[in-house]
């Protein structure tokens, strides 16, 4: 089809006859268009790929830090006193004494720092004793372990307070009652306050104290 435009036309409105034929896209274009679409599904699938290993980066560093947390042991046991192939146990099933912690313990299944931790005893804890080992352990009641006992290290005396026997406290108690009733004499008050360490006489109902051989 031929157009042929006068200039007297110009300026006013133009009428063509004819047919338009629109041509389909041509294969290039069509190349185009496929490549264009399958860059941006890469990118999106890169993306998707850095997000998941971000995401794995971070789970992984969590666990290694609660790991971490987890190994975490009380500063107590430090000291090293050796280790021992297998635990000292004179096979005595009795109470021979109580010991009330002055730190968090790591409490084990043998007496050395090699063996393995059956729990953790907060301070302040009173546990009674069945042994006192060689090494300056002491074999303890153990609710938590399957053998009914465990170990906790002693050194130079320093992480425990031990004492022949335990009275908790009734109301009307006094500090000089409990040592004339247990140690037959009130003056002995003395022994019961600096067994527990305490800074003055008071004492609560319901407090657990140690006492002095009598």
């Amino acid at each position: 089809m031929s157009l042929i435009i006068d200039e007297s036309m110009f300026g006013k409105p133009l009428k063509v006859s004819g047919t338009i034929v629109l041509e389909d896209a041509s294969e290039d274009d069509e190349a185009v268009e496929t490549e264009v679409g399958t860059d941006t599904d890469t990118n999106t699938e890169e993306q998707n790929t850095e997000e998941q290993n971000t995401e794995t980066q971070s789970s992984d560093s969590q666990e290694e830090q609660n790991t971490d947390e987890q190994q975490e042991t009380p500063e107590t046991d430090a000291v090293d006193t050796g280790s021992v192939d297998d635990a000292e146990n004179d096979g005595n099933t009795e109470v021979i004494g109580y010991a009330k912690l002055r730190t968090m313990m790591n409490i084990r299944d043998k007496n050395s720092l090699d063996s393995e931790i059956v729990t953790i005893y907060k301070k302040d804890t009173i546990v009674p004793i069945l042994q006192y080992c060689s090494n300056s352990w002491a074999r303890i009641v153990c609710e938590e372990a399957d053998c009914g006992y465990a170990y906790v290290c002693n050194t130079d005396n320093v992480y425990l307070i031990i004492g022949k026997s335990i009275y908790t406290v009734e109301k009307g108690d006094t500090i000089k009652s409990i040592a004339a009733a247990l140690l037959e004499d009130e003056e002995r008050y003395t022994e019961i306050k600096t067994l527990n360490e305490f800074s003055s006489n008071v004492i609560a109902e319901g407090q657990v104290l140690l006492i002095p051989e009598v």
